[in-house]
């Protein structure tokens, strides 16, 4: 007798009204559809997306082509455009049954081959698997999409996560203020296996790019520090998701200033006031989700410096003027010695027919020297004096 096959409905988006009337649809076409809807976590999933709120739109625009040709049924009140498989609103049992009837719906794919035991004798040994009980970083386990059934992870130091198939979407099972605590102490992982639990309510649906942000933002360094950029200058390709990611005034500064400029972490924590670990951390939380961008540093042009020529200054040339010019105009401008004009006054008068220096006056001017023309225009001076003195007294 053929097993009856059995699937998983996951329901995205749908109120819990919808949630309760569409089980009760499925219930009941097993037995006009031959297929079961009770099955665990290791069944074949189909998606029964509500894409007229929010959550149900971003999970639909989150899956691939074949997803939403062969594993989503998307209900909405109007037609969604691109040929995708529509049960309308209000739901009715044939409506459904009409949708399950287009869908091919997914299988499980063959087991397994049995690995060949591997030829003794060889050099090379076999490499070595990790234990997947081994503790490693909730991050990880993020980067390893390959599980295509939903698995939970567990934790000493936070409360369990359920990750859908390829880690497109997440489950918490705690309030998220929970998950920021645990994730302070460390975020190892202790454990991860198949998911065997029932259908978790649609409000507990976590973004698994939150998960990755709060992991970068509160987990010890430690953990974290092969994830943390090197780079000495960075920027973002667009704001991060705030309405969702929990978030304090200087992230956003920071990613307002990176969306427009390049910055270097240095610079980003002067300009906020944070210091060096709160910027590195908030840098990796954006590097997680793929936002940053990595600037290299460009070289600073050497500028040589100028070199300024020395101004030619010309040469100040002062022609000496000739000795006779020099003695006059000494002559003319010495000033009249006080102390000589008092001792004239106070001379005895010469007579006018007194000779005045009769050697130096039988000698030409010309042919003096320059002190003797001194000598000789001073001799002059005080005879004028004299005589001007004399002049006066006989008035």
């Amino acid at each position: 007798m053929a097993a009856i096959p059995s699937y998983r409905a996951e329901m995205v988006g749908l109120s819990e009204r919808d949630r309760t009337l569409l089980r009760s649809l499925l219930a009941a076409s097993q037995a006009r559809t031959g297929i079961r809807w009770d099955g665990g976590a290791g069944q074949p999933v189909v998606h029964f997306i509500d894409i007229d709120g929010q959550p149900g739109a971003e999970f639909w625009q989150s899956l691939a082509a074949e997803e939403r040709r062969d594993a989503a049924i998307v209900i909405s009140a109007a037609e969604p455009a691109g040929g995708a498989l529509w049960l309308p609103k209000p739901l009715r049992s044939a409506s459904l049954l009409g949708v399950l009837e287009q869908m091919t719906l997914p299988v499980r794919g063959p087991a397994p081959a049995a690995a060949k035991p591997a030829p003794t004798g060889t050099a090379s040994a076999p490499a070595r698997t990790r234990n997947p009980n081994d503790p490693m970083p909730l991050l990880d386990v993020f980067d390893d999409p390959a599980a295509t059934t939903a698995r939970v992870v567990q934790s000493s130091y936070w409360p369990d996560l359920v990750l859908g198939g390829g880690n497109a979407h997440a489950m918490r099972t705690a309030p998220l203020e929970s998950y920021i605590e645990g994730f302070a102490a460390s975020s190892q992982v202790s454990r991860v296996a198949k998911y065997t639990g029932g259908p978790l309510d649609d409000e507990l649906r976590i973004d698994p790019e939150t998960l990755r942000w709060l992991v970068m933002l509160h987990a010890p360094l430690g953990e974290l520090a092969r994830r943390l950029p090197r780079a000495e200058r960075v920027r973002l390709r667009t704001l991060p998701g705030f309405g969702h990611l929990p978030h304090t005034l200087q992230h956003v500064r920071m990613a307002a200033w990176l969306t427009q400029h390049t910055a270097s972490p240095q610079e980003l924590a002067e300009m906020t006031g944070l210091d060096s670990e709160a910027v590195q951390r908030f840098l990796g939380a954006c590097d997680a989700i793929g936002l940053l961008q990595e600037i290299a540093a460009a070289p600073v042009p050497t500028v040589a410096a100028p070199t300024v020529a020395p101004a030619a200054v010309a040469p100040i040339m002062v022609a000496a003027p000739p000795l006779a010019r020099v003695a006059v105009l000494s002559a003319a401008v010495e000033p009249v010695v006080e102390e000589e004009i008092d001792a004239a006054a106070t001379e005895v008068p010469a007579p006018l027919d007194e000779p005045v220096v009769a050697a130096e006056a039988d000698v030409p001017l010309e042919n003096m020297s320059v002190l003797e023309r001194l000598r000789a225009t001073r001799a002059q001076n005080r005879a004028r004096v004299a005589a001007a003195i004399r002049d006066v007294q006989s008035r």
